[in-house]
């Protein structure tokens, strides 16, 4: 299964209560009423969230978020389906005008690969971290320091294997660029995002151990623009479910 992932900010002049509200239960309910391709529609309601590391200086345009869209079809084909069908171009996407700055969104298609099997809906915090790859550095590059930067940590954070009980890491997909321009005509990618699921909000402190490890590493080895990477905590509110 793949997914579409949007990083949604609201429009000015709202707040965002105001934005949630609107997300879950007016759009939301505008997405059901026709799925088409869509297997699995997940919002990640912003809590709180936080850019960059601590030596950086500039303040990046494109940080502030407050949801998280996960959009999951069976393949390819289904998404082409969805994005071109005239529900979707004509209903559903010009909704997006009553919440969403379209000045600037962030959409990617992602590759999802699970590294624990947990059961999501038990768990009570979600972290989302966005990792925006160096424009120097190739793809393929990117994920293979990425993989061994995740490795690496992780074998010297004990504490925090011992409190992360599901990790989805998303990585880019190229393919899905004829798409994006649906979200608004100024789109950032993300080439990675990790999903990370904990029990208590008092695991988020070894997450944060681990966030800030990730980002100092892959900012010091230059495959990550630190300054335009960041992470949020979300809760998740699932709008459709199809899949089972």
């Amino acid at each position: 299964m793949i997914k579409m992932l949007a990083a949604v900010r609201r429009k000015p002049g709202m707040t965002h209560a105001e934005f949630l509200e609107y997300i879950e239960h007016q759009h939301g309910k505008i997405a059901q009423a026709k799925p088409l391709g869509v297997k699995r529609y997940v919002q990640n309601h912003v809590i709180d969230c936080a850019f960059g590391i601590d030596s950086d200086v500039t303040y990046t345009k494109n940080f502030h978020r407050d949801s998280i869209t996960e959009l999951f079809f069976d393949d390819i084909s289904g998404l082409i389906h969805t994005f071109s069908d005239s529900y979707t171009q004509q209903t559903v996407g010009p909704d997006a005008k009553n919440f969403a700055d379209l000045s600037n969104q962030a959409a990617q298609l992602m590759d999802d690969v699970e590294t624990s099997n947990a059961v999501a809906a038990s768990l009570k915090c979600k972290a989302m971290i966005f990792l925006k790859k160096n424009p120097t550095v190739h793809l393929d590059t990117f994920f293979t320091a990425w993989d061994s930067a995740h490795n690496a940590i992780i074998s010297r954070h004990s504490n925090f294997q011992s409190v992360l009980r599901r990790h989805v890491r998303s990585r880019y997909l190229p393919e899905g660029d004829r798409v994006t321009a649906y979200f608004g005509p100024d789109i950032t990618v993300y080439e990675g995002v990790s999903s990370l699921w904990f029990e208590n909000e008092s695991d988020l402190s070894s997450f944060r151990q681990y966030q800030h490890s990730l980002f100092q590493q892959l900012s010091d080895e230059g495959i990550v623009v630190s300054s335009e990477s960041f992470f949020v905590y979300v809760k998740e509110v699932v709008i459709m479910d199809l899949s089972q």
